[in-house]
């Protein structure tokens, strides 16, 4: 049996304001071939299907038209990330046809979807685990959501707990405990020692934005990898495993395009195996629209001929001469249309802090810092205890109003 491992598919996404649909188009057709070709037998797509919770009519017809193609050839799974509005992406979950399952509710972590192969046997079960925001679900996966005094902890890792648990009673209780069959679980969560880049959203709760990878052992001891085979991660942009020796195997299919400048490993989905409970895992290289490239140097070192096979990429420039070149801009886009970032750093000077967007960095290191530059003094602990309490209170609201 073969699982294509995807995630944030970002569909509507531009870069630096740069439009990306024809990048989404030939993703989609990638895919589409891709499951031709190999006869692969399902699909998943481990959140942030859209880049917004309201998306664009492009993406939307993008989306419907790729599922519409999928769903005559394979099975697909896809959960909400923290970009998609559940119910938006969750509407008429109930009414798609049997080879499509969009799992948006969390409470539902623990009824696997069966993925049979073309002899119509049974050859994996996928749990499909939602974003989840500690802020919501920390009372919605409450033994009893109307009494407070259940609630779970405000933090991703206690929301993502209760959510295993229920899969790891299944995989001892179920329709299917014990059986030799490889058990997926799909989950959009920042796990830690995972390596960040430039182009996530911040999902900071109480100071925390990621979870332990030993949760995903569900309660196994010693070096017992516990139930699950395999772990496909979202929210990520770039691939890369992750994990602990004892951890089951997972990892980060990463974005199918490139999102900012920092995503410089190639992109590509990761097929899965499937032979009893035993799994192995296949990188597929995405295609590449335009390369995403970063040039420093002089400016004539940029404009040098080796340099002119980037003339059709999106390009960073960072010019580094003592002095601004004049006309640096246009001398630049006249070879480099696309150039999308230019930035006149000289060598001698200090670098910036971070190369990080402020909108993706977390709120009290840009506080902090801005204290101690414009304030000459550092933020006390006092101090750090009531703006966490402030931007938490504040967070909450905006996610119960119904913000995203």
């Amino acid at each position: 049996m073969l699982i294509l491992h995807t995630s944030d598919w970002h569909l509507g996404r531009t870069l630096h304001r740069a439009d990306l649909t024809p990048a989404f188009e030939l993703w989609c057709q990638h895919v589409v071939e891709l499951v031709k070709e190999r006869g692969i037998d399902a699909v998943l797509i481990s959140g942030d299907v859209y880049d917004r919770g309201v998306p664009s009519t492009t993406a939307v017809t993008l989306f419907d038209a790729t599922l519409s193609e999928l769903s005559q050839l394979t099975t697909v799974i896809m959960t909400s990330g923290n970009h998609d509005s559940a119910q938006r992406l969750g509407f008429g979950s109930a009414l798609m046809q049997d080879r499509i399952h969009i799992r948006t509710d969390s409470r539902c972590c623990g009824d696997p979807v069966e993925v049979r192969a073309k002899d119509g046997s049974l050859g994996a079960l996928v749990y499909p685990i939602p974003y989840l925001d500690p802020d919501v679900e920390r009372r919605r996966l409450a033994s009893n959501p109307d009494d407070s005094e259940t609630y779970l902890d405000r933090s991703h890792e206690a929301v993502l707990r209760e959510a295993l648990k229920r899969i790891e009673a299944d995989a001892e209780g179920g329709e299917h405990a014990g059986a030799d069959i490889a058990r997926i679980c799909m989950a959009h969560a920042f796990v830690t020692g995972a390596e960040a880049s430039e182009s996530e959203r911040d999902i900071h709760v109480g100071g925390v934005d990621s979870v332990p990878s030993g949760l995903f052992r569900l309660g196994a001891h010693g070096d017992a990898t516990g139930p699950l085979t395999y772990v496909a991660l979202g929210h990520l942009h770039s691939p890369q495993s992750v994990g602990l020796e004892w951890d089951p195997p997972m990892r980060y299919s990463g974005s199918p395009v490139a999102f900012s400048f920092s995503e410089s490993r190639p992109k590509s989905s990761v097929l899965l195996h499937i032979e009893g409970s035993t799994v192995t895992t296949e990188l597929i290289p995405a295609p590449v629209w335009k390369q995403v490239v970063t040039l420093e140097g002089p400016l004539e070192l940029i404009l040098s001929e080796p340099n002119r096979r980037y003339a059709t990429s999106f390009v960073r420039c960072i010019v580094t001469n003592p002095a601004r070149p004049r006309d640096m801009a246009a001398q630049i886009r006249s070879v480099f249309p696309d150039a999308l970032e230019i930035q006149h750093r000289p060598e001698a000077s200090v670098p910036p802090t971070s190369s990080i967007p402020i909108a993706s960095r977390d709120p009290f290191e840009v506080v902090g810092q801005f204290m101690e530059v414009a304030g000459n003094q550092e933020i006390t602990p006092i101090e750090q205890a009531v703006l966490r309490d402030a931007w938490d209170s504040a967070r909450a609201q905006h996610y119960e109003a119904g913000g995203k």
